[in-house]
């Protein structure tokens, strides 16, 4: 929940008097998240009331707490080396304050003989609640409220904005594909499984569909877990994992958040945002609602003088998401979830080379629209150090896209796919996690994805249908993961998962086709790690890890074929220095993928899209990130990705792209940023600041495809300031108004005349504000 307002905000639960609150054990198990979702967790766990002075300090990032101690101890551990401070007002009864002076840096201390648990930041995505410095592996953690800036940009690019390992096509919001650490297939969309596999929270989002691009509203965290996940996510994840850790229900107190924004961007139409997010405790402290509602409206900058429009790909995105948590006892959590969402584009958002700037000329109107459904129910059940958790969901996904396939302007063609999906999942497992770093997770995974995709091909508003695919995918895994400390500084980590799938592939609208034959598909998933701990707060680590893909059916022009089965082998090593809530932290690791015949989605010479196996690649990465907060209210962060691949060994078809690069990541991308608050005419005011550059990369695999794009830089600044309950906030993005491509293509029907370009949004201004009640 977003703490917006002024004044001392009461959190938790009421205080109870059978016991005084500063000498009573109690067992907490708190996630790292922003200081006003931590608050209300220990309030929650340890049944005391907690105030919050001040609202500016409520977003900053906070390590976790685990283990069995006083409230106070776990305030003072949680709070250390931060700006704020607590103070007890009396037995039940905490509020957290601003520390009038900054703390002083720590020193670093050789570990004993035996390694004591520290509060740390916690990777929940581990599936065993790992502590960041025991995490073996490298993954970028992010604050959610921090991610949703107080601008018009509100899901998964601006996690790209904020995390260089992660990179994404521009096609448009809801028809983008993401990729982590470089393991990149194509830039286009087809039947191919996604190479990242995203979440919210235990729940699956996707299998092989874009991006739904969830907005990310009311989120406490985001994790990034880098390299091949397939020991503990299974097929699809090659690249690794987005988690978004949703806000969950305060079962104890009712609040109410409403922000809104008007924004206006140079060449373009206005826009507009608006959000309400609701706590509702129906039952104290054991059952409560938590809704979150939203509505965005781009206005579009691309202009069509051969129609005689302006602004044609305004994108319209509303949405809502809900969570109903029951907990019939201490132990017991049950989450209700659902989520709904809607993105519509009247247009494409590519302009044309030849042309004035943010033009383009075209015959028909190239619509897309993305439609997604989810309904989950998540339950955890604490058994003193073991977890218990069963995740369970379904997802309806229909993304619907329109492609201006015209030849010559008196007989204009238009292409147009929908595409229906099914996803069902349960996950079920039971972990242990110990505070001297070992611990296991053993589970099962059970999913059935049905994805029916059918095309026509014709003149505006017939039917005339071309060859279509109908693929069922049903996979039954059994994984296991485990931590040993084989002496005081070392510790090892193995893993494995058992993965069968059945696939059953149908080809539609197509004269003699009937099913194909049922393939079963078996694959063992390894991981290996090792980590040390030379010093406190230092980690250095290195890992083995396996993922793959099952093959699918694809249709090119009247021919059905297949492409197989691809599969990754990742070795990666790193450093690791202090937490992100420290006073200074760092890390940087290296790592080396073979991909094994890489699974691409690519365009025919007449614009249609195919699906292949283009041969074996490598990708070499090397990437590095720190974080330092000379003042306490001033911090500097800064990271960067730098990535070498090649397609070493193609087939035959693709044999003059050896030692090619593989397409749409940036061989280099580069980010700094800070923050900064300053008291100014009695109110705290909040500044930011950030600086972006994309290396350059290229469109796709072939000669055809191989058009540049990259080369850019973004910026965007941004302040906000409390006036009462009200907080204001004005931002600006691509301070500069550049005009950088960001992606070389738009249509697929015209790509290969290598005239496309997607520019960078125009100079953006916007004026928001919010309030809490």
């Amino acid at each position: 929940m977003r703490l917006l307002g002024g004044g001392i905000v009461a959190i938790a639960v009421l205080a109870t008097a059978s016991h005084a609150a500063s000498a009573r054990l109690v067992r907490f198990d708190i996630a790292a998240a922003p200081l006003k979702s931590v608050v209300v967790a220990i309030g929650a766990q340890a049944d005391v009331t907690i105030g919050l002075s001040d609202p500016m300090i409520g977003g900053i990032l906070i390590r976790g707490i685990k283990g069995r101690m006083s409230v106070a101890t776990a305030l003072s551990r949680m709070l250390s080396g931060t700006m704020a401070d607590y103070r007890q007002v009396d037995a039940q009864t905490f509020e957290i304050v601003r520390r009038k002076t900054a703390p002083a840096p720590k020193k670093i201390a050789v570990p004993s003989l035996q390694l004591r648990p520290d509060p740390a930041i916690v990777v929940t995505g581990s599936k065993r609640s790992a502590a960041l410095q025991d995490y073996i592996g490298s993954v970028a953690l992010i604050d959610g409220m921090a991610v949703r800036p107080n601008r018009q940009i509100h899901g998964s690019q601006a996690l790209v904005d904020e995390v260089p390992i992660l990179a994404s096509t521009h096609l448009g919001p809801g028809r983008n594909k993401l990729f982590i650490r470089g393991i990149a297939d194509s830039s286009f969309n087809g039947p191919t499984q996604a190479t990242v596999g995203e979440y919210l929270g235990e729940i699956r989002l996707n299998y092989n569909a874009p991006d739904p691009e969830l907005a990310i509203y009311d989120v406490a965290s985001i994790e990034v877990l880098e390299g091949p996940q397939g020991a503990l996510y299974g097929a699809g994840s090659l690249g690794g994992i987005v988690r978004l850790v949703p806000v969950a229900p305060d079962l104890s107190r009712r609040s109410l958040d409403v922000a809104a924004g008007g924004s206006l961007q140079a060449h373009g139409a206005a826009g507009g945002d608006v959000s309400a997010i609701l706590n509702l405790p129906l039952d104290r402290d054991r059952l409560g609602l938590r809704i979150v509602a939203y509505g965005d409206v781009d206005g579009g900058y691309i202009d069509d003088p051969s129609r005689g429009l302006k602004d044609i790909n305004r994108t319209t995105t509303n949405g809502a998401r809900a969570t109903l948590r029951y907990q019939p006892g201490a132990d017991w959590t049950i989450d209700f979830g659902a989520v709904v969402q809607g993105i519509n584009s009247r247009d494409g958002q590519y302009a044309e080379r030849g042309l004035p700037p943010l033009q383009r000329s075209s015959v028909l109107a190239q619509p897309f629209d993305n439609d997604y459904a989810l309904g989950s129910v998540t339950i955890r059940h604490a058994m003193g150090s073991a977890q218990f958790v069963s995740a369970t969901s379904i997802v309806r996904h229909d993304v619907n896209s329109s492609y201006d396939a015209t030849l010559t302007h008196d007989a204009p063609r238009l292409y147009r796919e929908d595409d229906h999906i099914t996803l069902l999942t349960n996950e079920t497992r039971l972990s242990k996690h110990s505070g001297s770093g070992s611990g296991w997770v053993l589970g099962v995974e059970l999913l059935r994805s049905g994805d029916r995709l059918t095309r026509t091909l014709g003149a505006p508003g017939t039917d005339d249908r071309i060859a279509g695919t109908d693929d069922i995918a049903e996979e039954a895994s059994l994984f296991g993961e485990g931590t040993l400390r084989l002496a005081n500084r070392l510790f090892a980590t193995a893993g494995a998962r058992v993965e069968y799938a059945r696939l059953v592939d149908h080809t539609l609208d197509q004269v003699d086709a009937g099913s194909e034959p049922r393939r079963h598909v078996a694959a063992i998933l390894p991981s290996v790690g090792l980590l040390w701990k030379p010093a406190a707060r230092l980690s250095v680590y290195a890992r083995y890890a396996e993922g793959y893909r099952p093959g699918g059916l694809s249709v090119q022009g009247t021919i059905t074929q297949r492409f197989e089965s691809d599969s990754v082998a990742s070795y990666e090593a790193g450093v690791r220095y202090g937490d992100p809530g420290d006073r200074f932290s760092a890390s940087m690791a290296a790592s080396f993928t073979h991909w094994e015949d890489i699974q691409a989605d690519l365009i025919d010479s007449g614009g249609l899209p195919y699906t292949t196996n283009i041969g074996t690649g490598r990708v070499v990465g090397f990437e590095a990130q720190a974080r330092w907060r000379p003042l306490s209210d001033f911090t500097i962060d800064g990271a960067v990705f730098a990535n070498n691949s090649r397609l070493s060994r193609p087939v035959p078809a693709f044999t003059g792209e050896k030692d090619a690069s593989l397409p749409n990541i940036p061989d280099e991308i580069a980010r700094i940023g800070m923050q900064y608050g300053l008291d100014a005419a009695g109110r705290r005011i909040a500044l930011s600041g950030s600086i972006r550059y994309v290396g350059r990369s290229r469109l796709g695999v072939g000669t055809t495809l191989d058009l540049h794009q990259g080369r850019y830089v973004d910026t965007a600044i941004g302040a906000s300031a409390p006036f009462g309950p009200l907080t204001v906030s004005l931002d600006m993005t691509n301070l500069l108004d550049e005009r950088g491509n960001i992606f070389a293509l738009g249509d697929p029907f015209g790509a290969t005349a290598g005239n496309q370009i997607t520019p960078q949004r125009p100079r953006t201004i916007r004026l928001g504000a919010a309030v809490h009640f």
